[in-house]
């Protein structure tokens, strides 16, 4: 131990210069002992002091030595400052007790300040030390005056009256009924009352309602006043109103007394407004940098471990992006380090700026930055928002009048298919940064090898949509559609087709969802919705023959402002009349936002067109919209025609449905019709329209009109039922583009059975 000459005398009161202050300072570190001890020389303390670092060292020292003060370390290898305050503790000393950490969390200090510590701060900030000291020296002088005048029975009423008024807490004494007897002047200041207007009101005047109730808790808790003086709360915690309303935290030390056998209550009120301020500042340095504001890697992994957790139950994945910025370290070095900061400020703006509304932002330290995307569907979101990042990031960032350059390297990892926990999630993304560095950095890598081919696989796809639609590489086959009772076609479903050169034909089950994500959707849809309508219209030319023509909406199409104006515009310029025109739509689809729907669909209607509802049966199949919604026509979805006659569930839906429809003068459609049973059971039921393989399957416009528009007839006609009136091309035909929003996989929600099966047809 090393120690300046020691004093043996009674504790000072309040040592000042005149009398050395004697420090007891717990901790491993001279140097940092060294800067505490001139700390409080430069406040004007005259400074004794010893240092321990040992259970055994500082027991002696406290049985050996009174002291004014103790400054304790927290975090020492063999003994910190929670068991060096126990100690003080357990020897009954009331010596002020203040912590002096570089590494304290908040809930460590807040555990010190219940267990008796007086205040605590951090070593880099040794500000507040000597204002600290002298208040608390002072607090525990009053703690002496106070007890020794409890002690003497308040023999003295002027000493009583000193002391309670040179108190550094507020002191109110009340009667039973609640009205106040008596302020200090600390209490005056306190609650901006003059002692002179506060005597004779009642309590409810100083406090919350809150802080009331928990007053007369305290009271009716202990009960009994029978006997002599004595505290019933100590430390209670409760908000304090000032005189124009305002509240403030106090903190409420009861005592009951019964004086002339009346019961008065003495409430000594500490105002602990800084202590919460200071309190709020260690939860933010503990969770929060200081630079950016953004959470720090402690608070960003407490909210990964809750995001894992929430998605346990919800299935949905959560995706952790690592930013590195490259270069950084070079521009540091070149300017000073407060342009380094500010570039490190600009950037987290700038990336917090764009992120998604559920995407959380965290710096790590340096130039390492984490973002955190909650729901998010990999890869495309995770690719998206990374793209974006690195946009963003590399946009020139002005400093000191000169421009300067960014870029990022960016590693993404997703819960839970490339890990169970979060220190699993951010280990994997920051092996994936590292890898997008080794690929010449400005660039993102997934963790997934096999999510970096599908995402190539994909970049590649929406390259060859987007060229495939300026190239006219699309094609419309037909499939016909036949009425059950006379056996005449009546139209068609034409089903998009996508010939590739080099790559072949792409199944619609790919580039469908990806039109619909990228927006490429909405010029397909009216190519579409035009080469339908320009075909039918040459058919009507050259055959003179009226063709019913209908088009499937996708959602994207359904929700723009301008849907009706590009539907009039496209019969136009075709030169089609309205009333060939039947648009299909899902029953989701019109769910989703029925109102819009609604005024959607009685525009269209008012213009000549007919509707249909495809999939019938596999959404929200509610009567109230069929009533509500102007609809033309209704088709029973495939999946409950396949299984007929055989599954009698399947026979019960599909003929409910018929008589349903008919009941509300709706005519039925039944699609993926394949078996002569399938082609019966629907005859006998009374079903307006059927088609499927059994009877044409999707071809070019070509053959379909060599087929069914110039012989009048086909030979694929021949399976029709025996009682069935031979067939004769009459009108129309409907033209069904299998153009719906949906993911990148049969089975993904959003993806509609029609567009499915028109794929795979």
């Amino acid at each position: 131990m090393q120690a300046a000459a020691l004093y043996h005398r009674p504790p000072a009161s309040l040592p000042g210069k005149s009398e050395p202050l004697r420090a007891l300072c717990v901790d491993d570190c001279q140097i940092d002992v060294l800067l505490i001890v001139e700390t409080l020389k430069s406040g004007g303390y005259d400074v004794v002091w010893e240092q321990v670092c040992t259970r055994e060292d500082m027991i002696e020292c406290l049985e050996r030595q009174q002291w004014d003060v103790v400054i304790a370390d927290y975090a020492m290898p063999h003994f910190d400052g929670l068991q060096a305050l126990a100690l003080v503790v357990d020897h009954g000393l009331d010596i002020p007790y203040i912590l002096v950490s570089g590494v304290i969390g908040e809930e460590t200090a807040v555990l010190a300040m219940r267990s008796g510590a007086h205040d605590y701060m951090m070593k880099h900030d040794l500000g507040r030390l000597v204002c600290a000291v002298r208040r608390e020296l002072t607090d525990a002088a009053v703690r002496r005056a106070r007890r020794l005048a409890e002690e003497n029975l308040r023999s003295s009423e002027v000493l009583l009256k000193s002391i309670v008024d040179t108190a550094a807490d507020g002191i109110v004494v009340i009667d039973e009924e609640g009205v106040v007897d008596f302020v200090n002047m600390t209490a005056e200041k306190m609650f901006d009352w003059k002692a002179a207007d506060l005597i004779g009101r009642n309590i409810d005047c100083l406090l919350s309602v809150a802080g009331k109730r928990a007053m007369q808790t305290r009271v009716l808790t202990d009960g009994d006043v029978s006997g002599k003086s004595k505290i019933v709360g100590v430390g209670h915690e409760l908000k304090g109103r000032k005189r124009d309303g305002s509240l403030f935290p106090i903190e409420l030390t009861l005592g009951v007394m019964r004086i002339d056998g009346r019961v008065k209550f003495a409430g000594i009120l500490r105002d602990v407004t800084e202590r919460r301020r200071a309190e709020e500042r260690i939860r933010q340095l503990a969770h929060y940098d200081i630079l950016t504001g953004l959470p720090n890697r402690l608070r960003f992994t407490q909210l990964l471990d809750q995001a894992l957790s929430e998605s346990g139950f919800s299935g949905k994945q959560v995706a952790v992006l690592f930013i590195d910025l490259d270069r950084f370290k070079l521009i540091n070095d070149t300017l000073n380090h407060e342009s380094g900061d500010a570039l490190l400020q600009q950037v987290a703006k700038r990336v917090t700026d764009i992120l998604p509304r559920r995407a959380t932002i965290a710096r790590f330290g340096g130039d390492e930055f984490v973002v955190m995307m909650r729901d998010c569907i990999m890869p495309a979101d995770a690719a998206h928002t990374a793209q974006s990042l690195l946009s963003v990031i590399s946009e020139p960032i002005r400093l000191l009048g000169n421009d300067y350059h960014l870029t990022a390297s960016i590693g993404i990892s997703a819960y839970p298919g490339d890990g169970q926990s979060a220190q699993a999630i951010l280990k994997n993304a920051d092996n994936a940064m590292s890898r997008a560095k080794e690929q010449g950095k400005n660039n993102y890598q997934f963790y997934s090898a096999k999510m970096n081919q599908s995402l190539f696989e994909r970049l590649v796809l929406e390259r060859l949509l987007r060229r495939a639609l300026e190239q006219e590489e699309f094609e419309l086959y037909y499939q016909p559609k036949f009425d059950l009772m006379t056996g005449r076609v009546t139209g068609m479903e034409a089903l998009l087709r996508w010939t590739q050169p080099g790559m072949g034909a792409i199944s619609p089950v790919k580039f469908i969802p990806l039109a619909e994500e990228t927006g490429l959707i909405l010029p397909i849809g009216e190519w579409v919705l035009r080469t339908a309508c320009a075909q039918v219209k040459t058919w009507q030319q050259q055959s003179a023959q009226s063709l019913h023509v209908a088009v499937n909406l996708s959602p994207r199409q359904f929700v723009q402002d301008d849907l009706h104006a590009t539907v009039v515009r496209v019969l136009n310029e075709t030169g089609l009349d309205p009333e060939w025109l039947e648009l299909e739509i899902t029953e989701s689809l019109m769910m989703d936002n029925p109102e819009h729907a609604a005024t959607v669909l009685r525009k269209l209607k008012a213009s000549g067109i007919k509707f249909a509802i495809d999939d019938f049966g596999t959404g929200y199949s509610s009567l109230s919209y069929l009533k509500r919604f102007p609809i033309d026509h209704v088709k029973i979805d495939r999946s409950f025609i396949k299984d007929i006659p055989g599954d009698t569930d399947d026979v019960s839906i599909t003929t409910a449905i018929i008589a349903m429809a008919h009941n509300l003068r709706l005519r039925v459609i039944a699609e993926g019709v394949e078996t002569d049973d399938q082609l019966e059971l629907l005859r006998r039921h009374h079903c307006d329209e059927v088609q499927g393989f059994l009877l044409g399957k999707p071809m070019p416009a070509e053959e379909f009109e060599r087929k069914f528009l110039r012989n009048g007839a086909s030979a694929a006609l021949t399976t029709m039922s025996r009682d069935a009136v031979p067939v004769v091309t009459e009108s129309a035909a409907a033209v069904i583009v299998a153009s719906t929003a949906s993911p990148c996989d049969v089975n993904a929600p959003g993806l509609t059975r029609h567009a499915i099966d028109n794929c795979r047809g």
